[in-house]
């Protein structure tokens, strides 16, 4: 691990639950302005600026103050599209709601209000749901609002609301390039049927966010997906994290464990859990047992800090070389999340990509 990941490590470890972790202020206040840059740029690059801000704030850390105006630019940022997104939400709601259409937020949004300070989580886009309403709900934003619906996406439309994109699901996860997440998906909607979703209120906004054991599955797949093809972020561990400080309690771990055992992705929520109490201090008892080997654990959280967001070169050719490269040297981390054969997978994204199955429905 990278000194700038440990320093992050202990100041979020030290923040998220309440100065339970202890820090050592005199050794952070001795750190010199290059590494708080190198620290900023680690945690700006993995979605968790806001946050290391809030950290140093609450434990009167004195940082240097060139530094400290970098970290007060980023979170500003975060808020104001944190913000753009709230507005985006309360516009959808009562253009649904005028047309007898609920509205349940996914990721994004919802998590943050599990968050110490909502509007210091980064949100790119809005992801939504429906409750099996989707294609009326784009009819009426095309036809009354003359708003552009773009179907040429595997498991949702999108739309833009006074410039933030928007996705509206009719499938909860991709699921083309793997048996597994086809029976998955069946599960999940499901469980969305049996389970009733919550109602919160984001900025005034009354919205639902998914029921506990939903999100327990659904997050660990989503999250799943990314660590497997390429990497996650370390605000994907705060959002595990905070999801679990707040329903770890509601959480069917049996039913979940089993799911992951069939499915093949119970090593990765191992991990995803012991990353939580290893990286970030969370409560061992929020896992409820379902802990990983420490040493996959330090493999995973190193591959975590590395993290980058690579665009995938427009050259067909070259980019087919970089998928089936990026494939063989993640293999170690699909055989935690997936049972499926890696090469049917293979296969199947190839043509999934060659062939897109909505192809016609492009703009």
């Amino acid at each position: 691990m990278t000194y700038s990941g440990e320093i992050i490590s202990e100041l979020l470890s030290h923040y998220l639950w309440e100065d339970s972790n202890p820090i050592d202020r005199a050794k952070i206040e001795a750190l010199s302005l290059s590494e708080w840059e190198d620290i900023h740029k680690l945690a700006l690059r993995q979605g968790v600026s806001g946050m290391v801000l809030d950290a140093i704030v609450a434990a009167q850390i004195s940082i240097p103050f060139a530094v400290k105006m970098r970290f007060i630019t980023s979170t500003d940022n975060i808020e104001k599209r944190y913000e753009d997104k709230v507005k985006a939400i309360s516009k959808l709601e009562n253009i649904y709601s005028q047309n007898g259409i609920k509205l349940m937020v996914l990721k994004g949004a919802g998590l943050a209000q599990l968050y110490p300070v909502p509007n210091h989580r980064p949100c790119s886009d809005v992801d939504i749901w429906l409750f099996g309403k989707q294609v009326e709900a784009d009819n009426i934003l095309r036809q009354q609002y003359n708003i552009s619906i773009n179907e040429g996406h595997h498991h949702h439309t999108v739309f833009y609301i006074d410039g933030v994109m928007v996705e509206n699901h009719y499938d909860f996860i991709e699921q083309h390039s793997r048996r597994s997440k086809r029976i998955i998906e069946r599960y999940l909607k499901e469980l969305f049927e049996r389970e009733s979703p919550i109602e919160i209120q984001i900025e005034g906004t009354n919205v639902y966010t998914p029921s506990p054991n939903f999100n327990a599955l659904f997050l660990t797949m989503h999250s799943g997906a990314h660590f497997a093809a390429e990497t996650i972020p370390i605000r994907h561990l705060t959002d595990w994290a905070m999801f679990l400080k707040r329903y770890h309690n509601d959480i069917d771990w049996q039913s979940l464990t089993k799911l992951g055992e069939q499915f093949g992705f119970t090593p990765f929520l191992r991990c995803l859990n012991s990353a939580c109490c290893s990286y970030l201090g969370m409560p061992k008892e929020y896992a409820h047992g379902v802990i990983a080997e420490s040493d996959i654990v330090a493999k995973a959280i190193d591959d975590i800090l590395e993290y980058r967001r690579i665009n995938i070169p427009e050259n067909f050719i070259k980019g087919w070389i970089f998928r089936i490269k990026r494939r063989f040297r993640n293999s170690w981390k699909q055989k935690m999340v997936y049972k499926d054969s890696q090469f049917i997978a293979f296969i199947l994204s190839f043509l999934t990509h060659i062939i897109h199955p909505n192809w016609w429905k492009k703009e």
